[in-house]
């Protein structure tokens, strides 16, 4: 083995268990599919494909109901892998059926390629769902899924290669029963990974989750919008598939008539396809799905569908529409299934294994069926017309399936805000005050001329007007005095509040000095503000003074702080941070400019300032809580420092969904080195 090599094995060698899986299980799918357009078209014929569409979606919408229902209890690390034994069984019974009974055969092959087949793919990803939390997902599905498409490949060539050479299909039923084999045996192996990788969470189940165990697959559907938008998306780009997929199939029959020939152009269709597949996957699925976002990811096949249906009608003949079945499944294959299985990742796991199988399975055939009907229909009308009334169905299916993925993004942030809430527990409001006030001991400053005042003659005090009395106090060495006057329930005169600013830097009295500020702060905003941005006072004065200012609600509060943000130091702007968001808690109406905030957001990670690590990780979730739903950013805020790889993750990717992309790229670094 090389270095390259080597290095290569090394750098990925958690990853070699999932892409050997993916790359098995593919390719036993693809020579599945492969072998089953050809012993199908061949021996039983394209007029009937509609019905046994069909059929096959009934009997593949039953087994999802079953699955769902049946299995919920039962880990997908059991039930895939005897599945994959069991259709090994059901392959070799229909290679020693073919001899005598060649219809049948194919039949029964449809039936469990169709029918059972997309349930062994749904299995596969709830396994990889089951290991990576959301954040690392979105790095790894791509990769997973470009491994598949290497096994689809290789799938497709090994069916191509056998109808050329044997022209036998006994032998290829054969070859898929081992595949089916290996199959297992790989997702067995990831099986045992992905649990001892569920064994290491620390976060207890939440009551939610609990709830979800006791709810039906088809209720935990149909009473969520976000779930209800991916089936829709599933059930619309399905028909639209099948309704080309009629169209393509029917020209190659009239084409290339039965026969090996018939395998031998399937096979070399997903052959080429898979290669297709591979370089866009390897090229652009992460940025397609990082720059596009999901709803272009997961909408690419209908876009693929929508535009190669106009094309089909305008230039007919095999090639043509090769191109744009071929079209459909390369974006299908690429682009959309690293966007698509992301989108179950959030959701909480009893929740997931119910409706993933329902919606892969059940709404995927239940497009087919919607599709077969379309063409049956067509069929019966407008049987001099069907290419090209199939091909405008189409492109009205593939529409709407678009307008279904629109809606998805934002219900996948709201499903990782629910996530986030779910794993985090109770989190306190004041969660970022475990980073409080730092004791400052700064000298007391005098601005008075008097030397001691303490040491004026009490006859002189008499004579004083009560308010210079006050102020004579305040401004003297005597404790008891000062914190006398601070703590008067009728609070400070208009002329006390310079001199109790002051009092700030005594550590002594700053904490009544702080109490009796704050309840004339909303009337003197503008003295304050001067304090809180004259870089010569002292620290421990702008700092606290930061804080008095979060007792306000005007906007003006609201600014004053936002110069503190700016402030050259730390301590200043982090307790501006802090006394922001309770001044936007109290009111919500005040005005604060986002992408004036994601810029401070963004210098706060770049920043090499000696202060503790931590208090800069609260700052800067401190500023996304001012811009961002304040509940999720706490709850991101706590995932990012937790040991739970999943509660860490659930929150990355949060941040990544939320933020700008421009803004995300440039904050991560800094806050996974922070945490």
């Amino acid at each position: 083995m090389s270095p390259l090599i080597r290095r290569i094995v090394a750098a990925h060698s958690d990853m070699v268990t999932p892409f050997v899986c993916a790359a098995a299980v593919s390719a036993q799918f693809v020579a599945g599919k492969a072998t089953r357009d050809a012993l199908y078209l061949a021996n039983v014929g394209i007029t009937s494909l509609p019905v046994m569409v069909a059929l096959t979606s009934a009997f593949s919408i039953a087994i999802a109901v079953f699955v769902s229902r049946r299995l919920r209890s039962v880990s997908p690390a059991v039930w895939v892998p005897v599945a994959f034994i069991g259709t090994s069984i059901v392959l070799i019974v229909a290679a020693a059926l073919f001899p005598h009974a060649p219809r049948a055969a194919a039949i029964l092959v449809y039936l469990e390629t169709s029918g059972v087949g997309p349930l062994f793919g749904s299995g596969f990803w709830l396994l990889i769902a089951e290991r990576f939390d959301p954040h690392t997902a979105k790095r790894r599905f791509g990769q997973i899924a470009a491994a598949g498409t290497i096994g689809g490949l290789l799938g497709g060539a090994l069916a191509e290669r056998i109808g050329a050479t044997f022209g036998l299909a006994t032998t290829m039923l054969l070859v898929l029963a081992a595949l089916s084999v290996a199959s297992a045996w790989q997702a067995r192996r990831l099986a045992a990974t992905a649990s001892s990788i569920s064994r290491a969470r620390i976060a207890p189940p939440s009551p939610r989750a609990h709830a979800d165990e006791r709810s039906t697959a088809l209720r935990i559907v149909t009473t969520s919008p976000y779930l209800r938008h991916v089936a829709a998306l599933v059930l619309l780009g399905t028909a639209a598939a099948a309704l080309v997929d009629y169209v393509f199939k029917a020209e190659a029959v009239a084409t290339l008539g039965h026969g090996p020939a018939m395998l031998r152009f399937f096979g070399a269709y997903y052959a080429v396809t898979g290669v297709v597949t591979f370089a866009l996957q390897s090229a652009l699925a992460r940025t397609v799905l990082e720059k596009g976002g999901l709803t272009i990811a997961t909408g690419a096949p209908s876009i693929a569908l929508a535009a190669g249906g106009l094309v089909g009608m305008v230039i007919p003949g095999l090639g043509a529409l090769a191109a744009v079945r071929g079209g459909e499944s390369v974006m299908r294959s690429s682009f959309f299934r690293s966007g698509y299985e992301l989108l179950f990742t959030p959701i909480p796991k009893a929740q997931r294994r119910a409706a993933k199988s329902l919606i892969d399975v059940g709404a995927d055939r239940l497009g087919d069926a919607l599709g077969a009907g379309v063409v049956q229909i067509v069929l019966l009308v407008a049987p001099a017309v069907v290419s090209r009334t199939l091909l405008a169905a189409t492109i009205v299916c593939s529409v709407l399936a678009l307008v279904a993925a629109a809606g998805l993004a934002r219900g996948y942030v709201a499903t990782l805000q629910d996530s986030l809430v779910s794993q985090g527990g109770e989190v306190s409001p004041n969660l970022f005050d475990d980073f409080g006030s730092q004791t400052v001991h700064t000298p007391m400053l005098t601005r008075s001329g008097i030397a001691n005042p303490s040491a004026l003659s009490m006859a002189s005090m008499h004579v004083l007007d009560g308010e210079v009395s006050d102020i004579l106090a305040l401004r003297s060495r005597d404790r008891a005095r000062i914190v006398e006057i601070l703590r008067r329930e009728e609070g400070l005169a208009a002329a006390l509040v310079p001199h109790a600013l002051s009092l700030l830097a005594w550590d002594q009295v700053a904490p009544d000095a702080i109490h009796a500020l704050k309840k004339v702060a909303e009337e003197h905003v503008g003295q304050l503000t001067d304090i809180l941005i004259d870089p010569n006072q002292p620290l421990a004065v702008r700092r606290r003074v930061a804080r008095i200012l979060s007792i306000c609600v005007s906007q003006r509060a609201c600014n004053a702080l936002l110069l503190g943000l700016d402030d050259a130091r730390f301590q200043v702007r982090f307790q501006s941070g802090r006394s922001l968001a309770e001044l936007l808690e109290k009111n919500r109406r005040i005005g604060i400019d986002k992408d004036h905030i994601f810029r401070l957001v963004t210098r706060e990670a770049s920043v090499g300032e000696g202060v503790r690590e931590s208090r800069r990780l609260a700052h800067i979730f401190s500023l996304l809580s001012l811009v961002l739903p304040t509940a999720p950013v706490l709850f991101a805020y706590r995932g990012i420092q937790s040991h739970d790889p999943w509660l860490k993750g659930t929150a990355l990717e949060y941040l990544d969904s939320v933020l700008p992309p421009a803004i995300a790229r440039r904050l991560q670094p800094g806050v996974l080195a922070l945490s």
